[in-house]
């Protein structure tokens, strides 16, 4: 994986992510998936903030001057595996977590059994928590050009 890649697969899996989480919490009570308003909004309080933080660092990252000495170096097979991965990870474990919710509250599960929306959201801040140990690394040393830039003596307004 090239670091244009790794960047462009980062912000590209924090859209799709931001755009299915909002999509999903904002229309799964009104089509009958049992959770309430209230409680997809906080389930989508939790999980926003972190992929608006990789997009916010790339979006700085494009606009900001470059200089050919700027440019991350990083030759390691590991590489696309850290980037695609804990997306991967985090798609499926958010995906099993709502399946293993709505399965459990519908309308004909039997009382009590149900997963509740505190369960359903520690499943999904864990799912979050690899996520973010994981590539908050990737995105400082693929977006963040004002540490190199300081570290090489220069100032952002060369």
């Amino acid at each position: 994986m090239t670091i244009e890649s790794a960047r462009k697969w980062l912000v590209l899996g924090s859209l799709i992510v931001t755009g299915t989480h909002f999509i999903f919490f904002l229309i799964a009570p009104a089509v009958g998936y049992p959770i309430e308003y209230e409680h997809s909004i906080r389930l989508l309080q939790i999980s926003t903030p972190v992929f608006l933080g990789y997009l916010g660092a790339a979006s700085r990252f494009v606009f900001q001057r470059h200089k050919a000495t700027d440019q991350v170096v990083i030759s390691n097979p590991l590489l696309g595996t850290l980037i695609r991965g804990p997306f991967i990870v985090f798609g499926l474990a958010s995906i099993a977590a709502l399946c293993a919710f709505g399965y459990s509250n519908r309308l004909n599960a039997p009382p009590g059994v149900g997963m509740s929306v505190d369960t359903l959201a520690t499943a999904v801040t864990t799912a979050l928590g690899l996520l973010a140990v994981t590539t908050n690394v990737a995105v400082s040393a693929l977006f963040g050009g004002e540490d190199r830039n300081k570290e090489a003596g220069g100032s952002q307004n060369d």
